[in-house]
């Protein structure tokens, strides 16, 4: 008889934030169980808790992987040459996570991510960490010269953090059928326009 291998505890983890994550987008928070993801995952339910107790921890979890995700969206942005490419791996990277998990627009509006404290305090730090990296970015261009001196960076993070979500909004609504991660050149060229 013949033993099955066990995954590494860092493998089985990155499979189980993207089981969340398709979990989240087709039912909702609520959906997200440990029974759920055992049973998707193949394994029996106690292996589950191997690694989370309950899903509080699941979705604790969950919020502080999609923190780290958004983390190496400005660190890859950050290896841009000038603002306007670190702008543009920003919306490349950011709308190829979406597409890849198709969550994180509708994380944003969840009732059940609002209703707990610690749950409510994790997506903020993940939504600040990255509104202020961008704001960073931009800072930086107007300093620079490569932005508009006019240009108030906390709007202007607002105003592409919501081309973000709306176009996402919209991919979700109209099936995921077409590549959202193509929407970038369409979105920045916009952006460039109002910058410049």
């Amino acid at each position: 008889m013949t033993k099955h291998k066990r995954k590494p505890v860092k493998k089985r983890k990155e499979e189980i934030f993207f089981i969340i994550s398709q979990i989240i987008s087709e039912s909702g928070f609520s959906a997200v169980s440990t029974t759920e993801i055992a049973k998707r995952l193949g394994v029996s339910q106690p292996a589950i808790y191997k690694y989370f107790k309950n899903k509080d921890e699941l979705i604790i979890y969950f919020l502080e992987q999609v923190k780290e995700n958004l983390r190496k969206i400005l660190q890859t942005a950050e290896k841009g040459k000038n603002t306007e490419e670190k702008l543009k791996i920003l919306y490349k990277e950011h709308l190829t996570l979406i597409e890849k998990t198709k969550v994180l627009p509708r994380i944003v509006f969840a009732d059940e991510i609002h209703l707990g404290e610690e749950k409510r305090e994790k997506l903020k730090e993940a939504i600040f960490l990255y509104k202020e990296g961008i704001e960073k970015i931009i800072s930086e261009g107007i300093k620079k010269g490569e932005i508009r001196k006019d240009i108030d960076p906390e709007t202007a993070t607002r105003f592409f953090l919501g081309s973000i979500i709306s176009s996402s909004l919209y991919w979700m609504l109209n099936g995921m059928n077409n590549s959202l991660s193509k929407e970038d050149e369409r979105l920045f060229n916009f952006l460039k326009k109002i910058l410049n």
